[in-house]
């Protein structure tokens, strides 16, 4: 992400090195989740941006983080909350059933399958529309989840709702996405259930 991150002044170059040499491997991806909360370019710079010199000013507490990927997020959440809390504030949901009715491959591993960098190219077009497609909340838990990795338990930390909340959002939003990608994984299903039948007779 260009332009996101403000000159640090303070004591302790060394400090300073070593909190950037750790942190900007992850302003693309706090971007793309501040991007989600504000809905506007302009809303998540600045976020991002506050989220960034937020957590140099306690990065002192880094030795007791055990997942500082999550804690970025969850500063940025926070920010967002507090300083945009009339657009953040929250809308209730009520608990959806989970319902896996086919097998479900992430974004990234039919990304991977793609045969050619032109497939690659389309797929991630359709995926960025499919994704604006969904609701706030759910779009926000396949974020984490599929594209940025964390597990169930560091969502709900960072999303501020319970492990059950958080599974249902993924499941509804997954179900929505198969829906709007169906093409792509009509094409997957086949080797999938190649695989699952020869892995079942070995």
């Amino acid at each position: 992400m260009e332009n996101a991150v403000m000159t640090l002044e303070g004591p302790g170059a060394a400090k300073k090195a070593e909190f950037e040499d750790l942190t900007l491997k992850y302003l693309d991806s706090l971007y793309g989740f501040a991007l989600v909360l504000t809905g506007n370019s302009d809303d998540a710079h600045d976020l991002v941006q506050d989220a960034y010199l937020r957590a140099f000013r306690f990065y002192h507490r880094y030795e007791h983080i055990a997942n500082y990927k999550a804690w970025l997020f969850t500063i940025t959440k926070n920010l967002f909350i507090n300083r945009y809390h009339q657009r953040a504030r929250e809308v209730s949901l009520t608990e959806l059933e989970i319902v896996e009715d086919d097998p479900y491959e992430s974004p990234k591993e039919i990304l991977v399958a793609a045969s050619d960098r032109h497939q690659r190219g389309l797929f991630r077009q359709d995926f960025q529309r499919a994704m604006d497609s969904l609701p706030h909340k759910l779009r926000l838990a396949v974020l984490l989840k599929d594209v940025e990795g964390f597990d169930y338990k560091e969502i709900a930390e960072i999303m501020s709702c319970p492990l059950g909340t958080v599974m249902s959002r993924l499941s509804r939003g997954r179900n929505l996405l198969k829906k709007s990608l169906k093409d792509y994984w009509a094409l997957r299903q086949p080797r999938a259930a190649s695989a699952n039948h020869q892995h079942a007779v070995a």
